[in-house]
């Protein structure tokens, strides 16, 4: 199978681009992708940890079938002892249980128009799941970093074809992003062993970054002394505005505020509908960059903003719960919408930011709501 060294992979022609970006609706193709890749449930998203039967999917390619009895995954590269370490041994390791927030980079990408063509995401690939691991940290000080170590590169047993390329899921941080509190190799999600599809028997677990940072089904760590060129980073996760563009890599989660919808839905569009009196709104707040400084609240289409009362998170790496209580007295349509800010600057825009691949989209939300 190809690993990092072989980052090129094979090409029997020039990689074809993406389909191009379309106005039309959403193709047999994208919902093929979007029930294999279905999002969380919003309904819990007033919980501090999401259950799992919630948790959102993005397999890129298929669920590799792995046993725990057999597993071990190695370290090499560019490292004093290279190392193979069975799941037992790890487990055996020092632990950290971590409520971590995982958001799909490609989220909100069916808001923008015209709309890229992959999983057609709206508000839901994200959750708080505890993990149960070690970290990543005490790994790599083990097998011992050689000089002018640079990258950390994470390969999966998933393997697939995408943009022309064979290859299998593949990606890498930095040295000190791999290297920061927070970075675990996690084996079970909130107190269970991992499931099949979200990873098992061992996962990597990136807090501040997108979903796609994470990767699943390890079969191997590799530390180089170079800028990893594979398809998955070079190609693939970056905010580019044309095809000409060779964009910048996504990284960080931006900052973004999502709302539990009130009252009750209608069952096919999703428009809720509340009795008219005080109605108590939940939410959940986050960012790659700081911790959340503020949310606010719209009654009126972003017209004008009021601020929500902030909760404690269960943990650094989860997410900021928030109320805010409205004064639904007026029957008819409304449009709430949320928005955070973070302890860096970042406030949430008030649309998406339009890009060839839909990736991180954090535009203020909309929720339509009937007060009757």
């Amino acid at each position: 199978m190809a690993g990092p060294a072989q980052a090129g992979h094979q090409r029997a022609r020039a990689p074809p681009d993406r389909p191009r970006p379309a106005d039309d609706l959403v193709s047999y193709e994208e919902a093929r992708l979007a029930f294999r890749n279905h999002g969380f449930h919003l309904e819990t998203l007033d919980r501090p940890i999401t259950p799992l039967g919630s948790h959102f999917l993005l397999i890129h390619f298929d669920v590799p079938e792995l046993r725990a009895e057999d597993y071990a995954i190695k370290i090499g590269g560019h490292v004093r002892e290279p190392l193979s370490l069975r799941l037992d041994e790890l487990t055996a390791r020092p632990t950290v249980r971590q409520p971590t927030i995982l958001e799909c980079a490609g989220v909100g990408r069916a808001f923008l128009h015209p709309r890229p063509i992959y999983v057609p995401w709206f508000n839901e690939p994200m959750g708080v799941y505890e993990y149960t691991g070690t970290p990543l940290r005490s790994v790599l000080e083990q097998a011992g970093l050689r000089e002018g170590a640079t990258e950390v590169v994470f390969t999966g047993w998933d393997e697939g074809v995408d943009l022309g390329v064979t290859h299998a899921f593949e990606r890498a941080l930095p040295l000190d992003e791999a290297m920061k509190d927070g970075v675990i190799l996690a084996w079970e999600a909130n107190g269970q062993p991992l499931l099949p599809a979200h990873g098992f028997p061992l996962r990597l677990i990136v807090p501040t970054w997108y979903g796609m940072a994470s990767v699943k089904w390890l079969r191997s760590i590799t530390v180089i002394d170079h800028t990893y060129q594979g398809v998955q980073q070079k190609q693939v996760y970056r905010f580019q505005t044309s095809s000409s563009d060779l964009g910048r890599p996504i990284r960080k989660k931006a900052v973004r505020a999502a709302m539990k919808p009130p009252g009750i839905p209608d069952l096919i569009s999703r428009e809720r509908f509340v009795s008219r009196g005080r109605t108590t709104i939940h939410g959940m707040a986050w960012s790659g960059n700081g911790s959340i400084t503020k949310v606010e609240v719209s009654i009126d289409d972003r017209r004008s903003w009021r601020p929500a009362t902030l909760e404690a998170p269960v943990s650094p790496y989860a997410w900021t719960p928030w109320r805010f209580s409205w004064d639904a007295n007026r029957p008819g349509e409304h449009m709430l919408s949320c928005r955070a800010t973070d302890s860096a600057g970042n406030r949430q825009p008030r649309n998406p930011v339009w890009n060839l691949q839909g990736m991180a989209q954090n535009g203020a939300e909309r929720v339509p709501v009937r007060v009757r």
